[in-house]
């Protein structure tokens, strides 16, 4: 019984060292996380492209540059959405190294 208390108090005092007790349990210079009311309130209906990787800010930093500023992508968002939707693909040509025909 000894030896088993003693390999569980070897297994648990090293994750304890990893932040030392007056130190606290918060991690320091990060603020206090707000209490958000509702989900809606975060998130808009407008989709933002996708290469922006859902950065609102910057979505909404190319919505206030004149349309000459924006870039191609912001400009056509919908159009570039629909052909990312829906890319075109071409047929393979059969290779004429490949013939599935049984030579001897």
């Amino acid at each position: 019984m000894s030896r088993i208390a003693l390999l569980l108090v070897l297994a648990i005092v090293p994750c304890f060292c990893q932040r030392p007790f007056y130190a606290g349990i918060r991690p320091i210079g990060f603020p206090e996380t707000p209490v958000v009311s509702g989900i809606f309130d975060r998130f808009s209906n407008e989709p933002i492209p996708a290469q922006l990787n859902g950065d609102r800010d910057y979505a909404n930093r190319l919505n206030a540059l004149p349309l000459e500023n924006q870039p191609f992508f912001f400009v056509n968002r919908e159009q570039v959405a629909a052909n990312l939707n829906n890319p075109q693909t071409y047929p393979q040509r059969p290779s004429v190294f490949n013939d599935n025909r049984n030579r001897i």
